[in-house]
């Protein structure tokens, strides 16, 4: 007896045999197969699309940085970082479109032209434009790991250190390679990741101690960086579609953000770079300051002037930064223009406050800018202009103006304090004759021992000065009758002993005194001190000549203040 399952299959069977189906094949004509191929072919389009206009914008970054900015801090590096990038978008395009594992291990090998240098051309860049130098040495260092890597990649057949196998996956709807992985694969990856982080730690340095532009250009820079990182790490973890390698689709995105920095925020521009390297080493110092007078930037020649400066104090009002320079905080506070004199008296230098103001694009004032302008060279040369003006070139005493000027000068502070003056004239004796036997530059010699003595003699708040000639004329403030002659006295016997050699002969000269005061209640008339000192002067010139009556070599009091002098003993007496 049959049973039920074989009749069945012999009903089956039979069926088959009287009513045959055709076998349906599709061929690239018919509208299922290639809508089935368009299906397939969709995410491959997509993804080779954007890596090829990733490829053409790194690309025409790299011509726009050859041709704009390659003389720039790291403009250079960009220009080879940019074309390792176009290099790298075009052939992993081609592997993605190739038909066959050759093609693909082939445009792999294109790839690994660009591939290990583009890590070290990012860094260099980042590097060079942070400011950060870097010896020669280390930079040839830095491109051995590359090298090696473009060797072993290129030799893998013969050892298998960076891909142990290569294949086609069979899940894929169209030919994705499936690399295993080597030894040196995972080094070349750690050195990847490690310059792209030594890239953003070199843009961040640099942010920390640069202005707001300046931020906004790193700030894409790094952002750039950043992308393809989450790129290759969705990859490795096994993440992507197929298995695409999305590094290359993500560093086409980066350079969306690289052509933000270059063309939004001017990365790279001379003039902005220039600007800033000028600030930084500009010899004046300069404080930036907000509309409230709060500090948000100072260079490094700010540190002279006020050492205490560091970039915690960013942020803090001008009068809290400054305080160890009470002097500058008031100025800075107050907003006026002015000279200071800083330091001690051996190092100290002057410097003039020179502000300027900042406006924002509505011509309001957002802040200003205050220059320490170093004017201490300037300053010393006044100085000097005005000693040289001020002063006799043979003797180095005040010259006949400057002698006045000083003198009339301390008769007014006289008159406002009160106290007694006098006025001593003197000239050396025969000083034609030391002239005409010996020579003028005996005379000059002369002349030149005769003003060292005075400044031996005098006080230092005394005023000395060639009137002329042979003639000295000194200006004692607060001095008495009595200490003036006593003083012109001991200048009187130095001038008798003063020997001067000249030629193997000793000249000698002698010098006649004139002295005039000008009492205490005189001062304290309201008469001008020009009128003061033209009368002292013409009482010590009558006095003068009474020395010369009586002989020469001798010191002699005008008249009035000889008499009152004589009253002044007869009522001590008395």
């Amino acid at each position: 007896m049959v049973g039920h399952k074989q009749l069945n299959c012999y009903i089956i069977k039979r069926i088959a045999q009287e009513y045959p189906v055709p076998i349906v094949r599709l061929t690239e004509s018919d509208p299922i197969f290639q809508m089935e191929q368009v299906n397939m072919a969709q995410p491959l389009f997509v993804y080779v699309s954007i890596i090829m206009m990733g490829g053409m914008l790194s690309l025409f970054l790299a011509v726009y940085a050859l041709l704009r900015f390659k003389h720039a801090p790291g403009g250079r590096y960009y220009v080879l970082a940019a074309l390792m990038a176009s290099i790298l978008a075009f052939g992993y395009a081609f592997e993605l479109t190739s038909d066959t594992l050759e093609q693909i291990k082939f445009w792999i090998g294109i790839e690994y032209f660009s591939l290990p240098f583009l890590p070290v051309f990012t860094l260099l860049m980042c590097v060079e434009y942070a400011g950060i130098r870097l010896g020669n040495w280390k930079k040839r260092m830095l491109y051995l790991i590359p090298l090696l890597t473009f060797v072993i990649q290129h030799t893998n057949d013969l050892h298998h250190l960076y891909y142990t196998s290569i294949g086609l996956r069979a899940d894929a709807p169209f030919p994705i390679v499936e690399l295993g992985r080597g030894p040196w694969y995972a080094v070349h990856t750690l050195y990847l990741y490690g310059c792209l982080a030594l890239s953003i730690f070199a843009l961040s340095t640099r942010m920390r101690r640069s202005g707001r532009r300046f931020r906004l250009q790193m700030l894409a820079m790094a952002a750039g960086l950043l992308v393809p990182v989450a790129g290759n790490l969705y990859y490795l973890a096994g993440l992507s579609p197929y298995g695409i390698d999305l590094g290359p689709v993500f560093i086409s995105f980066s350079f969306v953000f690289h052509s933000m920095a270059v063309f939004r925020f001017r990365m790279f521009d001379v003039a902005p770079i220039a600007r800033d390297l000028v600030f930084e080493n500009m010899e004046d110092g300069v404080l930036v300051l907000n509309a409230q007078n709060v500090m948000v930037d100072y260079n490094a020649a700010m540190l002279k002037l006020a050492p205490g400066l560091n970039s915690r104090l960013i942020g803090r009002p001008a009068e809290e930064v400054l305080a160890e320079r009470p002097q500058i905080a008031q100025s800075v506070v107050d907003g006026r223009e002015c000279d200071l004199r800083l330091g001690g008296d051996d190092d100290g230098i002057y410097v003039h406050l020179r502000f300027s103001p900042i406006r924002d694009r509505e011509g309001q004032r957002s802040g200003s800018i205050v220059t320490f302008v170093n004017i201490t060279e300037r300053v010393e040369m006044e100085k000097e202009l005005k000693r040289l003006a001020n002063t006799d070139g043979l003797t180095g005493l005040f010259n006949k103006n400057a002698l006045i000027e000083r003198a009339e000068r301390g008769l007014r502070e006289a008159s406002r304090h009160g106290g007694s003056a006098a006025v001593v004239m003197f000239d050396v004796d025969h000083f034609k004759r030391v002239n005409d036997t010996f020579g003028h530059e005996a005379g000059d010699r002369v002349l030149s021992g005769v003003a060292e003595i005075i400044r031996s003699i005098i006080e230092p708040e005394d005023v000395a000065g060639r009137y002329g000639g042979d003639e000295f004329v000194l200006y004692l403030p607060d001095t008495g009758a009595q200490e003036a002659c006593a003083r012109a006295e001991r200048i009187r016997a130095a001038v008798a002993a003063l020997a001067i050699d000249v030629v193997g002969h000793g000249v000698r000269v002698t010098s006649s005194f004139g002295v005039a005061q000008l009492p205490a209640e005189a001062l304290s008339d309201p008469t001008p001190a020009d009128v003061c000192m033209q009368t002292l002067m013409r009482k010590a010139d009558q006095a003068l000549y009474e020395s010369k009556q009586l002989g020469r070599n001798r010191v002699s009091l005008y008249a009035d203040e000889v008499r009152g002098t004589d009253a002044a003993r007869l009522e001590g007496a008395e």
